[in-house]
């Protein structure tokens, strides 16, 4: 029996290359997000993929305690290529309103290089950077920090959710993601939607560039976040179940009350001005 149950998780955790190169499949999932025990937001996700190209898009809202700070709404869309597995980002779309008022930024890439970054956002002196870092700088390889919440797998186990170093920049900050001390967890030692196997690492952040010396100081006292990631059905791909840590407003978790359930009918990218209007 034991033997038998060991198979079936190498099945599952090996399966990928699920993504037919005509067919692009659609996922959603919803995450909320607590601190201090208390709820103050939740996330949609939608993620859409073929065997060549994928669209990330994420409406995150107040909830619970966080609408009494306000009623702001944030949509992000990353879009571009899939090469071997891995992305290969085109476009970054980021959207947020205050009252009726809606701004953006948006950053487009050529062959994943960081190409022009505009942004209606003015950071308030106390918060920029004595150590900008320009796109050309930055290079090929990075990813938004949206997306580098997601984990190709290129026909890895699971674990691999948990290897290496993701170099995240979101237009004006290049930081580090560096996965360590990942553990195999199966489906019967946990409680998160959809029993599936899932693994179980120490993530650690590290700003390079671009932040402003107050978010440098902190860095250093900054704890690695716990995250456990699983796998998007039989796709190639992998995405936190949750994430927990410590913020200087006390301890912070983000789960998926609902991971990844695939949809029959196409997911079009969230619209901030849809959203408003509702």
């Amino acid at each position: 029996m034991t033997r038998s149950l060991s198979l079936i998780f190498v099945t599952f955790l090996l399966g990928s290359g699920a993504l037919a190169a005509d067919t692009k499949r659609h996922f959603s999932a919803e995450y909320r997000l607590y601190v201090s025990g208390l709820l103050i937001g939740k996330a949609d996700v939608h993620f859409s993929a073929s065997a060549t190209e994928y669209v990330l898009s994420a409406h995150m809202r107040p909830a619970g305690f966080g609408r009494i700070a306000g009623q702001s709404h944030v949509v992000s869309t990353t879009r571009g290529a899939l090469q071997k597995g891995s992305f290969v980002p085109q476009r970054l779309d980021l959207s947020w309103n205050r009252d009726d008022v809606v701004k953006s930024s948006h950053m487009d890439y050529r062959n994943g290089t960081p190409l022009a970054f505009t942004t209606g956002y003015q950071q308030p002196e106390e918060f920029r950077s004595q150590n900008p870092i320009t796109l050309a700088e930055v290079g090929p390889g990075s990813v938004d920090p949206f997306l580098g919440l997601m984990s190709p797998l290129n026909g890895k186990p699971l674990r691999a959710a948990c290897d290496g170093t993701k170099r995240i920049f979101d237009g004006r900050r290049l930081a580090t993601l560096t996965a360590q001390n990942v553990e195999f967890i199966p489906p019967f030692k946990h409680d998160f939607p959809q029993r599936r196997p899932a693994v179980k690492c120490d993530v650690i952040w590290q700003p390079i560039a671009g932040y402003s010396p107050a978010s440098l100081e902190r860095a250093a006292d900054f704890p690695p976040v716990q995250a456990h990631f699983g796998q998007i059905a039989d796709t190639g791909f992998a995405a936190p179940l949750d994430m927990r840590g410590r913020s200087r407003y006390g301890r912070v978790t983000a789960y998926a009350v609902r991971y990844f359930t695939e949809s029959e009918t196409p997911l079009a990218p969230f619209n901030m001005r849809e959203i408003l209007e509702k």
